[in-house]
């Protein structure tokens, strides 16, 4: 089964995870916005300026300094309006660095990065002191170069792990497809749908939907099927889909659907040239556990290797942000 989707404020469609081959979306409220699409990101300094391999600023090099988040700046004595934005112009392109970043990375959006801190936690906390206190829970703050290097040893130990426990998954019965993952710091929550006044989440056991006012569980299954009826359950009005539980036959009609993989367009695009996407709606699913594994988190294990070796080469910190 095949539906279009497209964006809008009341419903935005949205990535859950940045790893490497997901084609898995949701509708989400706005709200949503901030686990699925925002994230954590990371850089190191170059050292262009300290070894003279900078084109001349705009201003006297004395007038400049690494600030007290890694940045090169102006001192506050010097520091105004137009003087910070002739040196961002001026820092984007005065090295072989772009932005004289020795590295930059997207680390991963927030629902993949809580994803792998619980990881951490599942494969032992004792194992990675200082990735549990270094990664940071929110955007800013440093970590430096000699931390840094302890960070790369713990990654390599991480890696090493293989199975490092078990997950409960959301699957696409037919295709055997794992669509959704429990996050214990959502709650288990994938879809905030405001306008239909719904939360749809997974516990460690079974899949629910609930009232999003009063919290009530208005259905839960461990197997169940969705009948979609129309072409866009969007979180608007005027849909309608039938949840049945294939256990118990309860049964609950709304007006959200849970999106399965990604369809190509017939030209093989993922968006037409109106911009749409669709998706598949599958009609049975299940949840279930399945071993945890090391490499599963390849997609936030990569780029934080990669700029905590940045930190140790240059001896800058890693700027989380």
């Amino acid at each position: 089964m095949s539906l279009y989707a497209s964006v809008c404020w009341a419903s935005v469609v949205l990535p859950l995870t940045d790893r490497c081959g997901c084609q898995s979306w949701q509708f989400c409220s706005p709200v949503f916005l901030k686990s699925m699409v925002m994230g954590l990101d990371a850089s190191v300094m170059c050292n262009c300026f300290e070894r003279g391999l900078t084109s001349e600023p705009p201003f006297p090099r004395d007038w400049l300094h690494v600030d007290e988040e890694g940045y090169l700046n102006l001192k506050p004595e010097h520091d105004s309006s137009e003087r910070w934005h002739l040196l961002w112009e001026w820092q984007r392109n005065c090295c072989e660095h772009e932005g004289m970043n020795y590295c930059s990375h997207r680390i991963s959006n927030w629902y993949g990065y809580r994803l792998f801190q619980a990881a951490l936690q599942n494969a032992g906390a004792e194992l990675f002191p200082m990735l549990v206190e270094e990664l940071p829970d929110l955007n800013g703050g440093l970590t430096e170069s000699r931390a840094a290097a302890s960070c790369l040893r713990e990654l390599a130990t991480f890696r090493e792990k293989g199975v490092i426990g078990t997950k409960t998954v959301l699957v696409d019965t037919n295709a055997d497809v794992v669509i959704r993952e429990f996050v214990a710091v959502y709650e288990g929550v994938f879809i905030l749908a405001g306008s239909a006044g719904l939360h749809f989440g997974l516990t460690e056991f079974e899949f629910y939907i609930r009232d999003a006012e009063t919290g009530e569980l208005l259905f839960t299954a461990t197997r169940f099927q969705q009948s979609v009826q129309g072409k866009k359950p969007s979180g608007e009005s005027g849909e309608r889909v039938l949840y049945t539980d294939l256990d118990s036959g309860a049964t609950f009609e709304c007006s959200v659907a849970v999106s399965g993989q990604q369809i190509p367009w017939d030209d093989g695009s993922l968006q037409n040239d109106e911009g749409r996407v669709r998706f598949d709606y599958p009609i049975e699913l299940h949840v279930e556990p399945r071993e945890s594994l090391a490499d599963d988190f390849d997609y936030v294990v990569t780029p934080l290797e990669n700029v905590f070796r940045a930190s140790t080469i240059t001896g800058n910190p890693v700027r989380w942000c």
